[in-house]
């Protein structure tokens, strides 16, 4: 169980912290090509590092993975790039911290996991956290970019349902394969959302090795030890940790970047961590033996 946790933690705060490599890529790249170079740098690395192919065992998985690869390589990253185009990075921030939520109503209405009161109330403080680390930019809305951001926030509600289906796969195949069906069905897409296809141009040394990083780390190990939480966890605990997003980044920006933190911002990061224990107490079923 500890394992499970430190794995789901891990991730999260590898992806918070490369936040601040995206952001410098974004500089040099548009959000699609990036999201189409991090995937197959991401493919190529699992590949090297498992070059085996596992025999799917029906026409149903194949069509999980297909459907997995869409909801959380495709519409989850598509969505979120364009949504942080036209709405506040504080409002995406707060919406996409709802996503436990969906995953948590997802697997009830699967029958995967019981919802508990705890999981709720531990959301809702979670989530005053969130704004208050946001609040100085919270007043600003964009209804199309806020609900482009929801929709991305659901796609990973669901995806985080649908890989758990998955998990009696090797995980780094499993996780390979996703991006590689994610990569085929951006592609396509190209056309419409401006791919560069002179990227090539933009890579001096700096952005070589910060796309490598995101590309290895974030794409590629990331998920890996997402799966791996999720086969020891469950979908709806290794998602809680999503929740600490935003306090990594801002932990990090402090660190890295001397980001200077308001005190509305330090209660935002101390309820983020009650709403995280707290959703995180599951009540455990007593059982009882009868004696005759």
């Amino acid at each position: 169980m500890l394992k499970g946790h430190l794995l789901a933690f891990l991730s999260v705060f590898i992806w918070s912290s490369l936040y601040i490599q995206t952001s410098l890529l974004l500089e040099s790249f548009n959000p699609f090509t990036l999201l189409v170079l991090q995937c197959f740098i991401g493919y190529l690395f699992l590949l090297i590092v498992y070059p085996k192919f596992c025999k799917i065992l029906s026409l149903k998985e194949e069509l999980l993975f297909l459907l997995a690869s869409l909801l959380g390589i495709v519409f989850y990253n598509l969505f979120l790039n364009l949504s942080m185009e036209i709405s506040s990075p504080s409002n995406v921030s707060i919406i996409i911290a709802t996503s436990p939520l969906w995953t948590c109503i997802c697997a009830f209405f699967l029958r995967i996991e019981k919802p508990y009161l705890l999981f709720f109330v531990g959301f809702f403080i979670s989530i005053f956290g969130v704004v208050l680390l946001n609040f100085e930019s919270f007043l600003s809305f964009n209804l199309k970019g806020d609900i482009l951001a929801l929709l991305s926030s659901v796609s990973w509600g669901l995806y985080a349902i649908l890989i758990a289906k998955l998990l009696h796969y090797n995980i780094i195949f499993c996780v390979r394969k996703i991006l590689f069906y994610g990569l085929l069905l951006i592609l396509p897409l190209s056309f419409v959302f401006d791919f560069n296809f002179a990227f090539y141009k933009s890579l001096d040394f700096i952005n070589s090795i910060n796309l490598l990083f995101v590309g290895i780390f974030s794409t590629g190990i990331c998920f890996v030890l997402w799966f791996y939480a999720t086969k020891l966890i469950g979908a709806v605990s290794a998602n809680i940790y999503v929740y600490l997003t935003p306090v990594i980044t801002i932990v990090v920006a402090f660190f890295v970047l001397d980001y200077k933190l308001s005190l509305l911002q330090i209660f935002g990061v101390i309820f983020v961590l009650i709403g995280v224990f707290v959703s995180e107490r599951k009540p455990h079923n007593k059982k009882t033996k009868d004696s005759k």
